[in-house]
């Protein structure tokens, strides 16, 4: 198989942690979702020797403690911690704190061009090739060619 899907739901996630990796068969990063129960957190800080992390809050209210700083977390914010930071999160006292915790190593030689967007940009684009939902859309056809030409100008 090439893909690996599983549906969690958000509204019902386990307290704690919930840690994704075998779930969907992920080998190059760190995934878990942490449900804090009202007014509960970490026992403990934690820091990494290489993992970056990123605390994206999907629901409630809470607190990231970094360093001896406490930072006000709520619905759609997202923190991005480095390895060394030590941290620890704690759910607000009247409401609980539900977050997407996301972790990578560094990738070395990336990004592969300067000027890029993405971290990671060994995206192989093949222009002639649409998704079923643009099949035959001269729009889509010509807007593709305008961004092939203006990529591999860049490329220059």
């Amino acid at each position: 198989m090439n893909y690996h899907k599983k549906t969690y739901d958000f509204e019902n996630l386990p307290n704690w942690l919930t840690f994704i990796r075998d779930d969907i068969k992920l080998t190059a990063l760190g995934m878990s979702f942490a449900r804090l129960p009202i007014g509960k957190g970490y026992t403990y800080l934690h820091r990494h020797e290489y993992q970056e992390e990123i605390y994206i809050v999907l629901n409630g209210k809470g607190v990231i403690y970094m360093d001896g700083k406490l930072v006000e977390l709520s619905q759609g914010d997202v923190v991005r911690v480095n390895p060394e930071v030590y941290r620890a999160l704690k759910a607000d006292d009247k409401f609980e704190l539900v977050c997407l915790i996301v972790g990578a190593l560094p990738a070395e030689g990336y990004p592969k061009q300067r000027n890029n967007r993405a971290l990671i940009d060994d995206g192989v684009p093949d222009w002639d090739r649409l998704p079923p939902w643009c099949e035959g859309n001269e729009k889509i056809i010509e807007l593709n060619k305008r961004i092939r030409a203006q990529r591999e100008g860049d490329k220059n």
